[in-house]
């Protein structure tokens, strides 16, 4: 019944067309295939703390690959990046992040030039979608990027178009589909919309209800004219002159860049990477097989301090100079550990005798960095009346020179401004408590 059921899955896989428009024609057989994840697992240094099993595709230094992470029971099918024996593999590209298939799962790529991950069950776990519109051959490109060509060596499909969290050299974010304009790392996100190019946290992600919140953006929609069409990451071209060599950066035209970094070495094998922790990065691979952090977002010694991060202090803490040095609570302030979390909320139906602020001079929040939306001018009272009947607030932050009011249902990290500076005394942090 099984066989029978997986047959039948297959032969509409072959024959089924997402278009009202098909191009005929056919995959040589010598090129089709139906690879069964199975046999000796592999190990290494690799991300994930992976094991893996390699399939036919592979360019130096990317190849395509079934992996299990760490305590996971079931594989993803993925683009690693690296050797795995001399320094660590990373995983630059997933296909099928959300639907893992278990051991003897197939990859099949069928004469009508579709090709399908189909789990034991004949569950189609992933799928490029291709049947029928002109694919002759598959590749994995020197760059990464895993390719279906037609007979003109056109690409009609491309893992380029699909990223996950990670960028690769000369691949582009593209507005129009949530496929194709953001990375995604866990709680975070990077979203190319409108002029602006943010990096967003959300804590809770499985909830239609959770908003996610814009905390920086690496393109500010200030400094655009006119909507972003794409933004690709690229090494600078030869063009720009010998003080460019090897620069790395987001390109939203041929010749308007922001530099990321410039290594003084070939950086043509570089990711793009947003990590879970909510930072970017760009890892190098360098000779010798050895990667190379050569970028942060947020740095303990660059512009951006790591108190920036959302999640630098884990669900809540004061942090000075990317280190969380604080935790605040209504009694007054603690070393911080792990541990520290906020007050408990007072109920929805609470009445105001049960409603409690205390308050943190010269503290700002994680938002205002990306410049979040503040209500005002208003008085404080006003402002503290405001989070007092919302019962979803959790505290407010206060700008004393402009009257300005930025309420939060989420506080995570609160970045502890210097004392030496009078005018940072005018940034006040009023956090909400059950009493």
């Amino acid at each position: 019944m099984a066989k029978s059921l997986f047959l039948f899955l297959f032969f509409i896989l072959c024959c089924s067309s997402s278009s009202l428009t098909t191009v005929r024609a056919v995959v040589p057989a010598s090129k089709t295939f139906n690879i069964v994840n199975r046999g000796a697992m592999l190990s290494g240094i690799v991300e994930y703390m992976a094991e893996y099993r390699h399939t036919r595709f592979a360019s130096y230094p990317f190849r395509l690959c079934f992996y299990r992470p760490f305590l996971a029971d079931n594989y993803i099918l993925g683009i690693g990046m690296g050797n795995a024996g001399l320094t660590r593999m990373r995983w630059v590209w997933a296909a099928n992040l959300n639907h893992p298939v278990g051991d003897m799962a197939n990859l099949v790529f069928n004469s009508t030039g579709n090709l399908a991950l189909i789990d034991t069950d004949g569950r189609v776990a992933w799928q490029t979608n291709t049947a029928n519109k002109g694919v002759v051959d598959i590749k994995l490109l020197p760059n990464g990027n895993l390719v279906l060509l037609n007979k003109n060596g056109e690409f009609v499909w491309q893992s380029f178009e699909h990223p996950t969290n990670t960028l690769l050299v000369g691949q582009a974010l593209v507005p129009g589909s949530s496929t194709t304009n953001k990375l995604v790392n866990g709680a975070y996100s990077l979203v190319l919309q409108g002029k602006q190019l943010g990096l967003f946290f959300n804590p809770n992600p499985a909830s239609s209800s959770s908003k996610p919140l814009n905390y920086f953006n690496l393109i500010e929609p200030i400094l655009q004219s006119s909507t972003l069409n794409s933004v690709t990451f690229n090494i600078a071209p030869a063009s720009f002159g010998a003080e460019s060599a090897n620069e790395l950066g987001l390109y939203t035209s041929p010749s308007t860049r922001f530099i990321l970094a410039q290594p003084q070495y070939n950086s043509t094998l570089s990711m793009f990477r947003l990590g879970a922790d909510g930072n970017v990065y760009i890892y190098t691979y360098t000779k010798g097989d050895a990667w190379e952090e050569t970028y942060a977002t947020f740095s303990r010694n660059g512009t951006n301090n790591e108190c920036l991060m959302p999640e630098k202090c884990g669900s809540f803490g004061l942090c000075s100079n990317s280190q969380c040095v604080a935790c605040p609570t209504p009694k007054g302030i603690t070393g911080w550990n792990k541990d520290c979390k906020p007050s408990k909320l007072p109920s929805c139906n609470a009445g105001a005798a049960n409603v409690g602020y205390y308050k943190l001079e010269a503290v700002d929040h994680f938002l205002s960095a990306a410049n979040a939306v503040e209500q005002g001018p208003m008085k404080v009272d006003a402002c503290m009346k405001k989070c007092s009947n919302d019962c979803k607030c959790a505290g407010f932050f206060y700008r004393v020179d402009s009257s300005m009011c930025l309420r939060t249902a989420q506080l995570y990290t609160m970045v502890k401004l210097s004392d030496d500076l009078e005018s940072n005394k005018l940034h006040t942090a009023y956090i909400k408590y059950a009493k």
